[in-house]
């Protein structure tokens, strides 16, 4: 048995910390497979390991930790909010939101590994009642059960947020300006991320040589858990037009302050294996821990297309930040 063990200690900035190792063991069949590729051992230890790193990030834990921060951020961005309301509406909604980032782990599909989808039911009212007509205020939550690639956990989103009406909208017509809305408020997320009791990560990647290749299939049991909190204050500005009184078109974008944490324990045990038989060649040991924050300070931009009646409101919308991408549905009904 031949082994090469691999210490990746990352040095990073402001809060990040984070360190991690690869120890991968090759038996007589995987030796015997390197023979085959034309490599020595240490080559398919050597490549195999920097596999590993690019499924399991080892080598920027950091890096990981504060794309999972900033995921967690953008999760519930504009899901909680109606960005053309009525005087004198009191709303209530769900939405639905898919959104990506660089969280994928055991996977270097980046598309379908990197993204989550989160729900939320919402409230918003205006205060005109009280006399006070260009404010809204919104109420936003939801918990689910999330899952990336072989990863259980839960995502818990919470927000409040007050709008006013800061530039009023023209008269009725066929076409519309909506005015300029200004959006501020709390967005709390806790995402939670880990490996499912008696479950394990099914990944795979190529060893090649310049005259060969094979498919080793990788199978990856014990703890890798994943603890994302975040606070953020959203400082925004939307506006846009309305067509015959039923079709809105709107833009807008701001700034967000963001606090929290991002942390992850990983130890798992790997199976390496080959061909549809999956014969064993050897085995992978990853460690990892570390921490690191979210960006403090962000801007993102966001457009949408509402379906606007007295009652019923259909809503499309997208939000893009830094390395992020939200798209969104929602449906919201004026009382």
């Amino acid at each position: 048995m031949r082994r090469l063990l691999v210490l990746a200690l990352l040095v990073p900035a402001a809060t990040a910390r984070a360190d991690s190792s690869v120890t991968v063991d090759l038996n007589a069949r995987g030796q015997q497979l390197a023979s085959e590729l034309g490599l020595s051992t240490t080559d398919l230890i050597a490549t195999a390991q920097a596999r590993i790193d690019e499924l399991y990030k080892t080598s920027r834990l950091g890096d990981l930790l504060h794309a999972f921060a900033n995921t967690a951020a953008i999760a519930q961005r504009g899901l909680g909010v109606d960005y053309d309301p009525d005087p004198g509406d009191r709303l209530i909604g769900v939405s639905i939101g898919g959104v990506h980032g660089d969280v994928a782990i055991g996977t270097t599909n980046t598309w379908l590994g990197g993204s989550i989808i989160n729900l939320a039911a919402m409230a918003g009212v205006n205060l005109g009642r009280w006399q006070h007509p260009r404010w809204m205020v919104f109420a936003n939550g939801f918990y689910e059960s999330t899952t990336i690639h072989g990863l259980d956990g839960s995502l818990l989103t919470l927000g409040a947020h007050v709008q006013y009406h800061l530039v009023r909208a023209t008269g009725p017509g066929s076409v519309r300006w909506t005015g300029v809305q200004a959006t501020t408020g709390l967005e709390y997320a806790s995402w939670v991320v880990g490996t499912a009791t008696g479950g394990s990560i099914e990944s795979h990647f190529i060893a090649k040589s310049p005259t060969s290749q094979a498919s080793i299939h990788m199978s990856s049991t014990g703890t890798l858990d994943v603890d994302t909190t975040t606070v953020s204050v959203p400082l925004e500005l939307t506006t846009g037009v309305r067509l015959l009184d039923a079709l809105v078109l709107y833009t807008g974008g701001g700034l967000d302050l963001t606090a929290g944490s991002s942390t992850v324990v990983a130890q798992l045990t790997s199976q390496l294996s080959i061909n549809k038989d999956k014969i064993p060649i050897g085995t992978a040991v990853i460690t990892g821990s570390g921490s690191n924050s979210p960006s403090a300070v962000t801007v993102h931009g966001l457009a949408g297309l509402e379906i606007h009646t007295r009652r019923v409101r259909v809503v499309f919308q997208t939000a893009v930040a830094p390395g992020e991408l939200a798209v969104n549905v929602g449906l919201r009904v004026a009382l």
